[in-house]
């Protein structure tokens, strides 16, 4: 930064203020200064005498006796201070802090100084940033050039100022265009052997073309440059979408676990601190054992080294969804950026239909139709790709009426499905009727579905009875497990899809139905209708929509949510207060899950009820999960984590031996069992066993 004092002449003559025209002039002459100051020893400095404005008194009267007239648009200004200027102003006194003058300069000075100054400075800037600078007049001759230039090319400007810079450089461009107003970007460029990659711009001078300059770099490290600016260009489109996400939290956390940037929407309620401020250089790892949240998606993240997103619950229950994914340099982790949004105001639906006066008592489909409720729309819980596409075609056909059939394994939650098309469709407050057509006793199946009239057989009921067809009129009736229908039960439900018309039992006249039919089965219908144990022309009237539903083996990212999902419902429905560690969770997202989603629930209401601690850990759910392939003789063996060859082998001999041991008791039966000498048992034995 410029000063005045950086710019001030001494005051080294002073006019004396009663000097005559003649005087000055002779001053001026002999001393040869721009300006002479006036004043006294008594009034100080009261104004200035410059060669324009004294000729002009000499113009004027012609008498060179007269006392001289000088000008007053001074401004006294502090010499530390930096250099601005006034309106009306010519000359300026600089002042020390004792408030002496110690030099004065004019504003035409000043301003001139100030341009070299700014010039140097800005020279420097590009000398400093690696940038060469050449410019040229109209016949390419070399008119400038900047130091950094000079170094990139390995030539001195003595060599190559005035010559002509067309014929020195190799290039495939032309640069008349360039004289004409044209701008080449991004040229490739050669000369001296040094290869440079720069722009060419005109070089104008009031509105005219005056020459060329050519802006330009080494080209390797241009290179470098680019990967560098492409490197923070994907960031910031990637921090500009992320910014434009609607009421979600950004935390960056460090490799050590340091949360280092917040940004978004603060989650205030969910960390209890009023201010994101306050959350920077904090331990995640802290945060969780103080039971701030659970569980430490962060710490997860690292360790599996890929993107994840779960549940995060604080511990006043308010919970996020939050979508961890680790940042990378080379093969280094080097942080992990969380994005969270809060999910509070969701909330579980558990519920089950009365039908006909009757509330079933499976407790295993009364958690099966575990909702998420939002904003009065229900939602499936999950997470994955898969569902996230299959969700979407649901919503999708739920506004049509037409058939849906809903295929696959026991306990994927295909009655959560059908809620959700009834839920999603117009016809959502309507009712909702569910048949198991498994249950029903084969006797019953036809006045069920459809009804009966007063007396039509012994033990009905005197006023009659509307059947599930007619409850579910404008609404949506939910076949679960159709092809457990009777052959002949079939024909009479084929009959109703066409028509849309229903007879009770016992009755003389047909009832009109409007209903949206969702059928469901777990069972390879394709193959019933071959072996002939399901009609074909049921099948194609079915399967106008078909959905197949991934089971959870399939969908794994979607186990962790789950899991969270339950827990919190049974926290809630048993007045306890359990949670699952991040090994425990790492386990349930490690197994098939051969029950699917019925399993895993029953499984966490299993471990809710009998884990007598509130943490569930790994050694809770490990007996739980693989208890049958322990007592399997079809899986004898069974691996839970990666250990190296070696040691693995010798924990299943060591496994083998004590067992074989604590059976057969002696070591000659425990030697012919696992098939190896006396000798070699032995020197197993004294291996593993102290």
């Amino acid at each position: 930064m410029l000063v005045w004092k950086d710019i001030l002449r001494p005051v080294s003559i002073l006019l004396p203020i009663e000097s005559t025209i003649q005087e000055a002039l002779v001053l001026l002459e002999t001393s040869k200064p721009d300006l002479l100051l006036v004043g006294d020893s008594h009034q100080g400095i009261v104004g200035y005498i410059d060669r324009p404005s004294l000729m002009g008194q000499i113009t004027s009267s012609g008498d060179l006796s007269g006392q001289v007239e000088y000008r007053k648009d001074m401004v006294r200004v502090p010499a530390e201070s930096p250099i601005s200027f006034y309106h009306n102003i010519h000359v300026v006194l600089g002042m020390d802090l004792a408030g002496n003058i110690v030099g004065y300069t004019s504003t035409s000075e000043a301003k001139t100084h100030l341009g070299q100054y700014k010039l140097e400075q800005l020279n420097h800037i590009f000398n400093s940033s690696g940038i060469g600078i050449i410019t040229t007049d109209p016949h390419f001759e070399i008119t400038f050039m900047n130091e950094t230039a000079e170094q990139i090319l390995g030539l001195p400007k003595s060599v190559l100022l005035y010559r002509n810079y067309k014929t020195l450089l190799t290039i495939d461009k032309d640069l008349e265009e360039v004289l004409s107003g044209k701008q080449l970007l991004s040229v490739e460029s050669s000369i001296n052997y040094k290869r440079i990659s720069g722009n060419f711009s005109p070089l104008h001078e009031h509105g005219k073309i005056i020459g060329i300059v050519h802006i330009f770099s080494h080209r390797e490290r241009l290179g470098e440059a680019v990967n560098e600016l492409e490197f923070v260009r994907n960031i910031s489109d990637d921090l500009q979408a992320i910014y434009s996400s609607e009421n979600e939290q950004i935390i960056v956390v460090n490799h050590a676990g340091k949360i280092v940037r917040i940004a978004g929407t603060f989650l205030r309620e969910f960390w209890e601190v009023q201010n994101p401020e306050e959350l920077i250089g904090a331990d995640v790892y802290q945060l969780e054992r103080t039971g701030i949240f659970y569980p430490n998606i962060a710490d997860l993240c690292m360790t599996q080294k890929k993107k994840l997103s779960m549940i995060q619950e604080s511990s006043q229950g308010q919970m996020v969804w939050s979508v961890a994914t680790p940042v990378f340099h080379g093969d280094k982790l080097e942080k992990v950026v969380i994005l969270s949004r809060d999910i509070t105001g969701i909330h579980v639906m558990r519920s089950e239909r009365e039908m006909s006066g009757r509330k079933t008592k499976e407790h295993d489909q009364e958690m099966d139709e575990m909702l998420t409720k939002q904003d009065n729309q229900r939602k499936l819980v999950y997470r994955s790709k898969v569902m996230e596409r299959l969700v979407d075609e649901i919503k999708h056909i739920a506004q049509v009426d037409s058939t849906v059939l809903l295929v696959g394994e026991s306990g994927v939650g295909k009655e959560v499905f059908a809620h959700t098309i009834h839920e999603c469709s117009p016809r959502k407050k309507e009712p909702f009727i569910r048949v198991n057509c498994g249950a029903l006793p084969e006797s019953l199946i036809e006045s069920e579905l459809f009804g009966y009239e007063k007396g039509a057989f012994t033990g009905a009921d005197q006023k009659g009875k509307p059947g599930m067809f007619e409850l579910a009129d404008k609404g949506t009736i939910f076949l679960d497990e159709v092809t457990e229908l009777p052959y002949p039960m079939q024909a009479k439900l084929l009959r109703v899809l066409q028509e849309r018309e229903i007879m009770r039992v016992g009755g003389t006249r047909t009832i009109p139905v409007d209903v949206r039919v969702i059928a469901a089965t777990n069972q390879n219908i394709k193959e019933l209708v071959r072996s002939r144990k399901f009609r074909e022309d049921l099948y194609y009237r079915l399967h106008v929509i078909p959905i197949e539903i991934p089971p959870l083996r399939k969908r794994a990212p979607d186990i962790i949510p789950l899991s969270i999902h339950f827990l919190k419902g049974f926290n809630s429905l048993y007045h306890l207060d359990k949670s699952l560690t991040r090994e425990a969770l790492h386990a349930l997202e490690g197994y098939a899950w051969p029950g699917n989603v019925r399993e895993l629930q029953n499984l966490i209401e299993r471990l809710v009820v009998t884990t007598r601690k509130d943490n569930i850990d790994t050694e809770d759910v490990i007996p739980h999960l693989y208890a049958e392939e322990q007592l399997s003789r079809e899986s004898k063996t069974l691996v839970l984590d990666i250990i190296p060859l070696k040691e693995a082998v010798e924990e299943v001999e060591n496994q083998l031996i004590s067992l074989a041991l604590k059976k057969y008791g002696t070591a000659a039966k425990v030697a012919k069992i696992l098939g190896v000498s006396p000798a070699t048992l032995s020197r197993r034995i004294q291996k593993f066993l102290p």
